[in-house]
């Protein structure tokens, strides 16, 4: 077996979210639809002495190098189900995908260190067992192991894949801004969201059948996006410069990804830089990835 794997760990975007109100467990009930991005993180896995206790090296800063960073949180859940003692095992993790951005770069890098470990480690837990593992570490982490389009609800752990989007290039624009994903749902109110309508079904998150070979027709709301706009008035300028610049030739957006801040627009972008220059806001000019290249080793 070898004994180091490179893996891209994609960001998503939430081409469509619904709230449906808090849970008994504190969590709040949504449906969403998701999609990979080809804007990638890079994580680096090396198998060392068994006796090594996990460790991991963030060398150009973005995420924490402690107990706190989720790729060390997917390793201990990993090796929980295993019954194995976490150690042997330490992480390189080179971040591109801002923090507090909605584009789930630590889902991200916890999905890729289960998927490292899991080929490391010759395939020893099932499907059931690495999305539980998954599901441990974060809401988006069963997602982030299948990649591509898909459909979740609950708190975003459970994940029905769907036929991939239409291929598409997307503008993610991000503000200078970290927003805190607890604030916002803390701050959503049921009676200020669309969420009510239709319950969650998959149907009221997708465009019509005969639209969905439009990629930017996949692009139909969040209902938090109002909260974030209110909390951090740099993502409601923003959302108005895109307007106001056209943002997209016939495309979907803009729209806040998850709980924001970052902003994306599917379809192309002419003229976006000029209308952004000297806002500090980070442009990245990415595509759509399927669900097939979501496990490319880099």
């Amino acid at each position: 077996m070898p004994a180091e794997l490179s893996l891209a760990c994609p960001a998503k975007v939430n081409l469509s979210l619904r709230v449906h109100g808090r849970r008994p467990d504190g969590f709040h009930e949504i449906s969403t639809v998701l999609q990979t991005i080809d804007l990638c993180d890079r994580l680096v896995i090396h198998r060392v002495d068994p006796a090594s206790p996990l460790r991991i090296e963030v060398p150009g800063g973005g995420a924490p190098a402690d107990d706190s960073n989720l790729v060390l949180k997917a390793a201990r859940a990993f090796f929980g189900v295993l019954g194995e003692p976490p150690a042997g095992v330490r992480f390189r993790l080179e971040k591109r995908i801002p923090e507090g951005s909605g584009l789930g770069g630590g889902s991200s890098d916890a999905a890729a260190a289960l998927l490292g470990l899991q080929s490391l480690w010759g395939g020893p837990l099932d499907a059931r067992q690495l999305h539980g593992a998954g599901a441990a570490v974060g809401s988006d982490v069963p997602f982030f192991l299948e990649g591509g389009t898909a459909f979740a609800t609950g708190r975003g752990e459970r994940v029905e894949s769907l036929d991939d989007m239409p291929s598409a290039p997307v503008l993610v624009v991000v503000p200078a801004v970290e927003v805190s994903t607890a604030e916002v749902y803390g701050n959503w109110k049921g009676a200020m969201a669309a969420g009510r309508r239709g319950e969650g079904r998959l149907s009221a998150l997708l465009p019509p059948p005969s639209h969905r070979g439009d990629a930017a027709a996949w692009v139909l709301g969040n209902d938090l996006e109002p909260v974030v706009r209110r909390l951090h008035p740099e993502v409601d300028r923003l959302l108005l410069a895109l307007g106001r610049a056209g943002s997209t030739n016939g495309g979907g957006g803009p729209q806040v990804s998850g709980s924001g801040g970052a902003v994306f627009a599917v379809g192309e972008t002419p003229g976006i830089r000029a209308a952004l220059a000297g806002t500090g806001v980070r442009v990245f000019r990415t595509r759509t990835l399927p669900r097939e290249d979501r496990g490319l080793f880099m």
